[in-house]
């Protein structure tokens, strides 16, 4: 018998919540004021791409893949 498995890639950077965090050149990373991601979702708090592809609130942001609206 014959099985399927599908596997659904949730990446940040296609996550409708998330933006890049604010970030000061020069500084080193335990410094800088927010992280690489942050997500916008219900406060803005830094994120990393491990909590993004568990996330139960992840949404493909269809505007930012080019992806036409339904």
């Amino acid at each position: 018998m014959a099985k399927t498995a599908v596997a659904t890639l949730q990446t940040i950077w296609d996550c409708r919540f998330s933006r890049p965090g604010f970030r000061l050149s020069g500084l080193k990373e335990e410094l800088q004021p927010e992280s690489v991601w942050v997500c916008v979702r219900t406060n803005r708090r830094s994120v990393t791409e491990a909590e993004c592809e568990r996330c139960p609130h992840w949404e493909c942001d269809d505007h930012r893949t080019g992806r036409p609206a339904n």
